[in-house]
């Protein structure tokens, strides 16, 4: 692996370290009150392949004096420099930029989406601010982990991320620095799955931060696992309503016609494999795990316990009038199951 592929991999993220549904959610909230600005992205990607001429070494220097927090060391370190001058000089990485850019070339739609979603954010939780300082980046990341794992990043609230390039794997999969992502991402990787990433990671990180991940804890069960994950899939469908239950879900829309036709399966060969109230995670991981299906489950996507949860939950907010607030801090996870009357039938 080339040096700069670290180089690059590092400069945008070890920087960043140093309810019922009613009427009122399906109102435009671009304009709304409580959010007063719009969500300004600062497009690191365009700056940082612009390559003026003659001087390339000086319009870096510039360029850390407007980016200073995506750059992980000084410019006046020569090596670090010619490392920076060595990626945007590789053809192959401006062959990148160049598609990236023609895929992005403005991102006013998610801006509005982010915006009105933060606006609805705000009604439920009034401290809530919008936030500052979300650059695009161009990741490219030698190890498609990280990169996936790393697409949307965020450090505290004051630094945001997205890796455009990571959100144009479809266009970029034949490129020979992305050829290493598996098939089965690259229909969940295009611009249509960014603001409900974007949300459910600020959720998690920050509105209910202080919130311990229970799917993180030794000994929890599939059902803790699930609802957990099924609370912020409905939280974030809550706050982005016009996106689609399979952006929110991260499937195409096939694979989410699949779940759907299929649910009554799915819940009986968890009941049937007495996996519910599993703690061993080896036992059930498949079933809540990135990969291209759900082992022993045949045509299926990936993690369709995960749409389990969503369902229950979606269920038992139908069935119980109460709050967003009140759903997050419901510990129990036999407690959503039992009032949801969860009981799918077959198609």
């Amino acid at each position: 692996m080339k040096i700069w592929t670290l180089v690059l991999s590092l400069l945008c993220i070890v920087a960043f370290s140093s309810c019922k549904k009613n009427s009122k959610e399906d109102k435009d909230f671009y304009n709304d009150k409580n959010i007063k600005e719009e969500i300004i992205f600062k497009r690191f990607d365009k700056a940082l392949f612009a390559k003026p001429e003659p001087n390339l070494s000086a319009y870096l220097l510039t360029l850390q004096k407007e980016f200073p927090d995506m750059f992980i060391a000084p410019l006046s370190n020569e090596e670090y420099l010619q490392q920076i001058m060595e990626i945007i000089n590789d053809t192959k990485m401006q062959e990148v930029a160049s598609i990236v850019e023609k895929e992005y070339p403005d991102l006013n739609s998610l801006s509005k989406s982010l915006t009105s979603a933060f606006a609805r954010l705000k009604e439920i939780y009034p401290n809530t601010t919008l936030p500052k300082n979300v650059y695009t980046m161009i990741l490219m990341a030698s190890d498609y982990s990280y990169g996936y794992a790393n697409r949307v990043y965020m450090n505290d609230t004051n630094y945001f991320a997205i890796a455009l390039d990571v959100y144009a794997l479809n266009k970029l999969h034949s490129h020979p620095y992305y050829k290493n992502y598996p098939e089965y991402m690259v229909a969940t990787l295009n611009k249509e799955y960014i603001a409900p990433d974007f949300m459910r990671m600020y959720l998690q990180n920050a509105t209910f931060g202080t919130i311990p991940m229970v799917s993180m804890k030794q000994g929890s069960t599939l059902l803790d696992c699930i609802i957990e994950d099924g609370k912020y899939s409905y939280v974030v469908k809550t706050l982005l309503p016009k996106s689609t239950d399979y952006s929110i879900l991260r499937y195409s829309s096939e694979q989410m016609n699949w779940v759907e036709q299929n649910e009554a399966t799915i819940w009986s060969f968890i009941i049937q494999r007495k996996l519910l109230y599993d703690t061993d995670r080896s036992k059930y991981l498949s079933l809540i795990a990135e990969g291209p299906e759900t082992k022993g489950l045949s045509n299926s996507p990936a993690r369709v316990g995960n749409y389990v949860g969503y369902k229950i939950v979606r269920k038992f907010m139908e069935e119980n009038r109460v709050s967003i607030d009140s759903l997050m801090k419901i510990t129990d996870a036999t407690t959503i199951l039992n009032a949801s009357k969860y009981k799918p039938t077959r198609k």
